[in-house]
């Protein structure tokens, strides 16, 4: 199966995914930004599961339940316990899913993303997915799927630039 095929469940996925997770970062609302990569991650699981790509797929899926607690939750304290949970969940079903290097990237890359999503404010949780991203871009390196790595690079260099942009500062996402 090609990963790069629109013509194809997986293709079609990863492609839609990536138009997703290429924009949220330009939202200036934390929900939107959520709700966007929401969207995404749901494909991007969905993408990885169809090319079986096991771990991936279910730290994908974990961060979309993750986010769907973000956005229903908001900055309630009871957000980062179950965010934390989740990232705990993300290792140990990394462990029993476990896939050699591709597995211990995914879940690095998406450990440290997720604690991002749990940051109150925009620049440190665009800060956070940044630093998780190299990690998926090597994941996508070694299973070949262009289509999202095309996407990791995309966000690489649009999350560098609105925090070049921002000048580092820290200032609060708005809610909604």
């Amino acid at each position: 199966m090609n990963a790069f095929d629109p013509g194809t469940p997986a293709g079609f996925c990863g492609i839609a995914a990536t138009a997703g997770l290429a924009v949220w970062p330009l939202f200036r609302t934390r929900g939107v930004m959520l709700a966007t990569q929401l969207a995404a991650l749901a494909l991007l699981s969905l993408h990885y599961a169809l090319l079986g790509v096991t771990t991936a797929a279910i730290v994908n899926g974990l961060g979309a339940l993750q986010l769907m607690a973000c956005l229903a939750f908001g900055t309630h304290p009871r957000l980062r316990m179950l965010g934390y949970g989740l990232a705990g969940l993300m290792i140990a079903l990394s462990i029993v899913t476990w896939q050699g290097l591709i597995s211990l990237l995914s879940t690095t890359g998406n450990v440290v993303i997720a604690i991002g999503r749990l940051q109150v404010k925009a620049d440190r949780m665009r800060l956070l997915v940044l630093a998780g991203t190299p990690f998926w871009i090597l994941h996508d390196l070694i299973i070949a799927s262009p289509v999202v790595l095309a996407d990791t690079l995309c966000l690489l260099v649009g999350l560098a630039a609105l925090l070049w942009r921002n000048g580092g500062t820290q200032r609060p996402a708005r809610q909604f």
